[in-house]
Protein backbone atom coordinates (compact mmCIF):
# COMPACT_ATOMS: atom_id res chain seq x y z
CA UNK A 1 0.00 0.00 0.00
CA UNK A 2 3.13 2.38 0.80
CA UNK A 3 4.17 1.86 -2.78
CA UNK A 4 1.51 3.18 -4.43
CA UNK A 5 0.86 6.18 -2.37
CA UNK A 6 4.54 7.42 -2.75
CA UNK A 7 4.47 7.17 -7.02
CA UNK A 8 1.28 9.18 -7.26
CA UNK A 9 2.39 11.71 -4.99
CA UNK A 10 2.78 14.65 -7.41
CA UNK A 11 3.03 17.59 -4.76
CA UNK A 12 5.94 19.82 -5.35
CA UNK A 13 6.29 18.91 -8.96
CA UNK A 14 5.17 22.03 -10.37
CA UNK A 15 7.74 24.14 -8.47
CA UNK A 16 10.41 21.80 -10.24
CA UNK A 17 8.68 22.42 -13.56
CA UNK A 18 8.95 25.97 -12.83
CA UNK A 19 12.69 25.59 -12.13
CA UNK A 20 13.48 24.26 -14.90
CA UNK A 21 11.37 26.07 -17.67
CA UNK A 22 11.72 29.51 -15.89
CA UNK A 23 15.68 30.46 -17.19
CA UNK A 24 14.53 29.46 -20.71
CA UNK A 25 11.85 31.66 -20.50
CA UNK A 26 13.85 34.35 -19.28
CA UNK A 27 16.37 33.60 -21.74
CA UNK A 28 14.11 34.17 -24.59
CA UNK A 29 12.12 37.25 -23.05
CA UNK A 30 15.76 39.16 -22.52
CA UNK A 31 16.41 37.68 -26.13
CA UNK A 32 12.92 39.37 -27.50
CA UNK A 33 14.20 42.76 -25.82
CA UNK A 34 18.03 42.87 -27.09
CA UNK A 35 16.65 41.78 -30.93
CA UNK A 36 14.07 45.22 -30.44
CA UNK A 37 16.49 47.37 -29.31
CA UNK A 38 18.86 46.32 -32.10
CA UNK A 39 15.94 46.63 -34.88
CA UNK A 40 15.39 49.85 -33.94
CA UNK A 41 18.41 51.12 -34.10
CA UNK A 42 19.03 49.54 -37.02
CA UNK A 43 15.97 51.02 -38.15
CA UNK A 44 17.46 54.57 -37.79
CA UNK A 45 20.81 53.90 -39.08
CA UNK A 46 19.08 52.80 -42.31
CA UNK A 47 17.11 55.75 -42.15
CA UNK A 48 20.03 58.29 -42.14
CA UNK A 49 21.93 56.31 -44.86
CA UNK A 50 18.83 56.49 -47.42
CA UNK A 51 19.03 59.91 -46.33
CA UNK A 52 22.15 60.65 -46.96
CA UNK A 53 21.92 59.18 -50.25
CA UNK A 54 19.33 60.74 -51.61
CA UNK A 55 20.74 64.10 -50.70
CA UNK A 56 23.88 63.02 -52.40
CA UNK A 57 22.00 62.17 -55.17
CA UNK A 58 20.66 65.22 -55.77
CA UNK A 59 24.04 66.82 -55.96
CA UNK A 60 24.70 67.76 -51.74
CA UNK A 61 28.30 67.86 -50.77
CA UNK A 62 29.58 65.26 -48.81
CA UNK A 63 29.72 67.95 -45.88
CA UNK A 64 25.66 68.25 -46.44
CA UNK A 65 25.54 64.48 -47.17
CA UNK A 66 26.84 63.86 -43.40
CA UNK A 67 24.24 66.87 -41.59
CA UNK A 68 21.60 64.92 -43.05
CA UNK A 69 23.01 61.53 -42.00
CA UNK A 70 22.98 63.56 -38.55
CA UNK A 71 19.74 64.56 -38.35
CA UNK A 72 17.83 61.23 -39.60
CA UNK A 73 19.63 59.15 -36.85
CA UNK A 74 18.75 62.01 -33.90
CA UNK A 75 17.25 58.97 -31.71
CA UNK A 76 20.73 57.37 -31.27
CA UNK A 77 24.68 58.43 -30.04
CA UNK A 78 25.73 60.44 -33.56
CA UNK A 79 29.05 61.07 -32.57
CA UNK A 80 29.80 57.08 -32.43
CA UNK A 81 27.80 56.76 -36.40
CA UNK A 82 30.84 55.99 -39.00
CA UNK A 83 29.68 57.05 -42.47
CA UNK A 84 31.08 57.23 -46.11
CA UNK A 85 30.10 57.92 -49.19
CA UNK A 86 31.38 56.79 -52.65
CA UNK A 87 29.99 56.84 -56.24
CA UNK A 88 31.34 55.23 -58.83
CA UNK A 89 30.86 55.28 -62.92
CA UNK A 90 29.56 52.78 -65.66
CA UNK A 91 32.14 52.34 -68.34
CA UNK A 92 30.01 51.51 -71.68
CA UNK A 93 33.10 50.83 -73.48
CA UNK A 94 33.81 47.24 -71.21
CA UNK A 95 30.45 46.71 -70.14
CA UNK A 96 31.26 47.21 -66.43
CA UNK A 97 31.61 49.71 -63.61
CA UNK A 98 34.59 51.47 -62.18
CA UNK A 99 35.82 50.90 -58.60
CA UNK A 100 34.19 52.58 -55.99
CA UNK A 101 35.65 55.94 -55.12
CA UNK A 102 35.51 58.12 -51.96
CA UNK A 103 33.03 60.98 -52.58
CA UNK A 104 34.74 64.69 -52.92
CA UNK A 105 32.94 68.08 -54.00
CA UNK A 106 33.66 70.93 -56.60
CA UNK A 107 32.04 73.58 -57.44
CA UNK A 108 29.51 73.50 -54.70
CA UNK A 109 27.94 70.31 -55.31
CA UNK A 110 29.78 66.72 -55.12
CA UNK A 111 31.77 64.81 -58.34
CA UNK A 112 29.74 62.54 -59.03
CA UNK A 113 28.19 62.71 -62.88
CA UNK A 114 24.65 62.40 -63.76
CA UNK A 115 24.04 58.42 -63.78
CA UNK A 116 26.55 57.46 -61.26
CA UNK A 117 25.67 55.03 -58.73
CA UNK A 118 26.50 56.53 -55.05
CA UNK A 119 26.89 54.76 -51.90
CA UNK A 120 26.43 56.19 -48.75
CA UNK A 121 27.04 53.52 -45.45
CA UNK A 122 26.57 53.68 -42.08
CA UNK A 123 27.28 51.53 -38.94
CA UNK A 124 27.24 51.85 -35.42
CA UNK A 125 28.62 50.44 -32.49
CA UNK A 126 25.21 49.08 -30.57
CA UNK A 127 25.94 48.55 -27.29
CA UNK A 128 24.34 45.07 -26.22
CA UNK A 129 21.65 45.84 -22.93
CA UNK A 130 22.11 42.72 -21.59
CA UNK A 131 25.56 42.63 -21.14
CA UNK A 132 27.19 39.63 -21.02
CA UNK A 133 24.11 37.11 -21.43
CA UNK A 134 24.64 37.21 -25.48
CA UNK A 135 28.34 38.64 -25.67
CA UNK A 136 28.40 35.76 -27.85
CA UNK A 137 26.63 37.84 -30.91
CA UNK A 138 29.14 40.47 -29.77
CA UNK A 139 31.82 41.66 -32.59
CA UNK A 140 33.63 42.56 -29.61
CA UNK A 141 32.70 40.68 -26.44
CA UNK A 142 34.76 42.09 -23.99
CA UNK A 143 32.65 45.75 -24.62
CA UNK A 144 29.40 43.90 -25.16
CA UNK A 145 29.19 45.51 -28.74
CA UNK A 146 27.78 44.86 -32.07
CA UNK A 147 28.26 46.72 -35.16
CA UNK A 148 25.39 47.22 -37.20
CA UNK A 149 25.52 48.12 -40.73
CA UNK A 150 24.07 49.27 -43.41
CA UNK A 151 24.24 51.10 -46.96
CA UNK A 152 21.74 52.46 -49.62
CA UNK A 153 23.00 53.02 -53.93
CA UNK A 154 21.19 55.74 -55.42
CA UNK A 155 22.21 57.11 -59.00
CA UNK A 156 23.15 60.60 -59.39
CA UNK A 157 20.79 62.46 -60.89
Amino acid sequence: MMIGRVVGRTEGSTTVELAIVAPLLIFLLFGIIEFGLMVRVLVDVSHGAREGARSASVGATPETLHARVLGAVSGIGSDRLEITAEYRSFEDSTGTWTNWTTLGSSNGHNDARPGDQIRVGVSYPHQLATGGLFSGLADDPETGTITLRTSTVMQRE
